[in-house]
């Protein structure tokens, strides 16, 4: 077994067949082609028929707990002295670490995963949640202050399965909070699936991607392309020169595609984004 690292920039077809991986040194062939890129599998429908896969992102923090905790998770319902109700997660591990997780948003899901980092404010707010509930989850004990982005699709059910009208690929992604928990059946029930033909101990039918429509990411881009565009006349009419450079003309990402759905407004930004600069 190779393993080779690269940019996978489209997913090689003939005639209906994936044949591998395109990248910048040409194409790496194989017999099967996998997605399982969490809230980036979307990218992949740029070149396969499959329903969108959307971010949704969430705040954590790792406190160094010792043996202060015991081994058992909480789900906890908290309510902010303003009323707010938030719902915090609590897990702690074997190492002697505790991982503590709560305030999701819909920022706009980066393409490059290096840029994800955590919302202003957010990390502040879930250090308050943690010493209000326990001396041992206090900031001074933090490891680690973190953002990531759970893959969820339409209905809320994960794409495990074959790709509809492809023959060579599969998909595996949007289980939304669960992907841990489900990570080794998954990926048990993938490898059969592609060995055998079949998975023996999952049935994959509800997890089929065809029960959802593919996305059409020109539509969604080109609709999202306009907004910014009428977007970018309100705020710099004709004549203004209000443009700061490298601000992809004066329009910060929020709200590009004000108009859309929730989850084809955040898809359509993300496709915008394709073209910022990257760290």
């Amino acid at each position: 077994m190779e393993l080779l690292t690269g940019r996978v920039t489209a997913i090689a077809q003939h005639h209906r067949r994936a044949t591998g991986v395109v990248v910048a040194e040409g194409m790496i062939e194989g017999d099967a082609v996998v997605i399982a890129m969490g809230p980036w599998s979307i990218l992949a429908a740029l070149s396969l028929p499959l329903p969108a896969v959307f971010g949704l992102k969430g705040h954590s923090i790792v406190f160094d707990t010792g043996n202060a905790v015991p081994g058992e998770a909480l789900f906890i319902e908290y309510r902010k002295p303003a009323g707010a109700a938030l719902s915090p997660e609590i897990f702690p591990r074997a190492d002697g670490t505790t991982y503590v997780c709560a305030i999701s948003s819909e920022t706009p899901l980066p393409i490059d995963p290096a840029q994800v980092a955590p919302d202003p404010g957010a990390i502040e707010r879930l250090e308050a949640i943690c010493a209000s509930l326990s001396p041992v989850l206090s900031p001074t004990k933090s490891l680690a202050r973190q953002a990531c982005y759970r893959p969820i699709t339409a209905d809320g059910l994960p794409l495990i399965r074959r790709v509809p009208g492809v023959a060579g690929a599969y998909v595996a992604t949007g289980p939304s909070v669960w992907g841990i928990l489900n990570a080794l059946a998954t990926g048990e029930a993938m490898a059969e699936l592609i060995v055998d033909g079949v998975a023996h101990n999952v049935d994959l039918q509800p997890f089929d991607p065809s029960r959802l429509p593919p996305v059409e990411p020109e539509a969604i881009s080109e609709a999202a392309a306009n907004l910014h565009r009428d977007r970018q006349k309100r705020r710099h009419p004709v004549g203004s020169n209000n443009n700061p450079a490298g601000s992809r003309d004066g329009i910060d990402d929020s709200g590009w595609a004000l108009g859309l759905s929730m989850r084809d407004r955040t898809f359509a930004r993300m496709l915008i984004s394709r073209d910022s600069p990257r760290s």
